[in-house]
């Protein structure tokens, strides 16, 4: 017995094939050879090394009537797009 499991039309869990990402930016460009390291925070697009950029953001909880910020900033993969639209000024 086989350890796929058929989730509605699809099988559980993926097939490799089905686990590369492809950066959407680079398909654009018609290039479809890179493989995608992460997926935007911002828009939810896969995005290669070339188009990734991966910000600090500063943590924050609520705490009583304020907020506490943590020690240690967090990081945070966007695409080239998003990246561009949140830094114009």
């Amino acid at each position: 017995m086989g350890l796929f499991v058929l989730v509605g039309r699809r099988t559980w869990p993926p097939l490799k094939s089905e686990l590369n990402m492809r950066c959407y930016d680079c398909l654009q460009e018609a290039r479809s050879d890179t493989t995608g390291i992460g997926v935007c925070s911002r828009c939810g697009l896969a995005t290669c090394e070339n188009h990734a950029r991966v910000r600090q953001v500063q943590v924050t909880r609520q705490l009583g009537m304020g907020a506490a910020y943590g020690r240690i900033p967090a990081r945070r993969v966007v695409c080239h797009t998003c990246d561009m639209a949140e830094t114009a000024h």
